[in-house]
């Protein structure tokens, strides 16, 4: 089977020796390194943040705080499974049309659109986070005026870490985009 064939996506499948579903069995992204690496760590990070839900309410006062603040926090870290799940189904699902451009297409329109939510419940989630850890204080002291006026120069810089990241990943499957583009 001609490669450029399956990459513009006019390969015969019914001339040929290589089935479809052969193929796609080779291209069986469940066994790939990185999606298991990324698959251990959505289940690390999806256990932790349900433990801290579990645990929040005894060991961090939340039976002290306000109601809103303990409603928040369970938005956030709901957020943030929501995120982590949508995360693993982004990646999990990388062949999304009849060639490998289109695929590739597809799949960077889904990356770009995942970086953005990305970003932003993190971010969204950090604001709750330290917002629920001042809520209660009755007296507030330096420290505490310290934390909300760091606040926004520690969101901002997660934020700027954050899409320093997503843009290296983007880049990089905009690079080899382009490189097929080319060739074609």
């Amino acid at each position: 089977m001609n490669l450029d064939d399956l990459k513009w996506g006019n390969a015969n499948f019914e001339d040929e020796q290589v089935s479809k579903e052969a193929l796609l069995n080779m291209l069986n992204v469940n066994n790939h390194p990185t999606l298991k690496k990324i698959k251990s760590q959505m289940i690390f990070e999806s256990v932790a943040w349900i433990g801290f839900l579990a645990f929040y309410y005894d060991f961090f006062d939340g039976h002290l705080k306000p109601v809103l603040w303990n409603v928040l926090l369970i938005i956030a870290v709901g957020l943030l499974l929501v995120h982590n799940l949508l995360g693993y189904q982004v990646t999990n699902n990388p062949i999304n049309g009849p060639s490998i451009l289109d695929s590739l297409r597809n799949y960077l329109k889904k990356i770009r659109r995942y970086s953005y939510l990305s970003i932003a419940t993190r971010a969204f989630a950090l604001i709750i986070i330290i917002g629920y850890f001042l809520s209660g204080v009755e007296s507030f002291e330096l420290r505490h005026y310290w934390s909300i006026g760091l606040l926004p120069l520690f969101v901002l810089a997660q934020v700027y870490f954050l899409w320093r990241v997503w843009s290296k990943r983007i880049n990089t499957i905009t690079s080899k985009y382009d490189q097929l583009v080319d060739e074609k």
